[in-house]
């Protein structure tokens, strides 16, 4: 296996956007390659972690774009975050007892330029992210505080909808009327928005698919904190990229990043128009629409079906400006 590193860094006194203080920053990352190599920065989604590629023995949630030759291991070295927040390791409700009750999406944007920083990073070759990871790239493109070739961002639009934002609160209330069993009821809850009512009816009977949604939120329960999920809620609510700015289109013109979006069909949550809608406020910028039936998750499943327009795009050379 290629080099293969998976540490904590501890990058001390961190302040969040409301004011409150972690006193020893955690982040837990992988980094997969070797120095010297492109670099790949991979976002994760609300529930995922930092184990993008993973052991052999455990192969991480997006293995398969790497090992599939869409973004070839031999040619990059990838580094992913644990979010704060997150129960996989970095600062959060788990192991730090002083843990801030109030957490954003720029909060956690802000530890991960801190972790880049603290790696001796300052060019990435490649930002990628879906959903959440996707909302993370947003901010990390308008931070610039890196030079960013190019990025990719899919199923994820410009601020957390109407719609989206009541599901985490129907999510919220469940957990806080039914503790653990509230949590798998809000894992359920989730599911049903990330996938489409069509694969749904593919995939399962109506006696089936109450069996199926039972395990998983049976599953979630056991492996995820309970504090934490509420702390990602609020992460995920909190994402407007426009919040208290008015230079945003100013800054995303400014930079020369080729950007890809990507929407997929019948995503409840994230509309495939919303997400093109982001990349047309970049300088450079293409969009593919895929048109599978999963609907959200779109983005970890059918590889074959988006992710040969994924490689197009890194190994394009010339990018006309629109």
């Amino acid at each position: 296996m290629t080099n293969y590193r998976v540490d904590t860094l501890e990058l001390g006194t961190f302040t969040t956007e409301s004011g409150e203080t972690i006193n020893n920053l955690k982040l837990r990352y992988e980094h997969v390659g070797y120095k010297g190599q492109p670099l790949v920065v991979v976002c994760h989604v609300l529930t995922g972690n930092h184990l993008t590629y993973g052991t052999d023995e455990k192969h991480g949630w997006w293995r398969e774009i790497i090992d599939g030759g869409y973004i070839p291991r031999h040619d990059y070295q990838f580094l992913t975050f644990n979010v704060i927040g997150s129960p996989f390791g970095s600062s959060s409700k788990l192991n730090d007892p002083n843990f801030p009750q109030h957490l954003t999406l720029r909060d956690i944007v802000k530890a991960i330029e801190k972790g880049i920083k603290a790696l001796d990073f300052d060019k990435i070759n490649i930002l990628i992210g879906a959903s959440l990871g996707g909302m993370q790239a947003m901010e990390l493109l308008y931070n610039n505080q890196f030079q960013i070739d190019k990025a990719i961002i899919l199923a994820a639009t410009g601020k957390t909808s109407s719609y989206s934002r009541a599901f985490n609160e129907i999510a919220r209330q469940a957990i806080h009327l039914g503790g653990k069993e509230g949590l798998s009821i809000a894992r359920q809850l989730g599911f049903l928005t990330y996938r489409s009512s069509k694969s749904y009816d593919q995939r399962f009977t109506p006696d089936e698919v109450v069996t199926y949604q039972q395990y998983q939120g049976n599953k979630f329960k056991k492996n995820f904190d309970l504090q934490c999920y509420l702390t990602l809620l609020d992460v995920l609510d909190s994402h407007n990229i426009d919040r208290g700015r008015d230079d945003v289109d100013e800054v995303y013109q400014s930079l020369d990043t080729k950007v890809l979006t990507m929407g997929f069909i019948d995503d409840l949550l994230y509309p495939d128009d919303q997400v093109r809608t982001v990349g047309e406020r970049f300088k450079y910028h293409r969009h593919f629409f895929v048109p599978d039936n999963v609907g959200h998750d779109g983005f970890l499943l059918n590889f074959n079906d988006w992710a040969p327009n994924l490689y197009h795009f890194l190994n394009l050379k010339q990018f006309k400006r629109k």
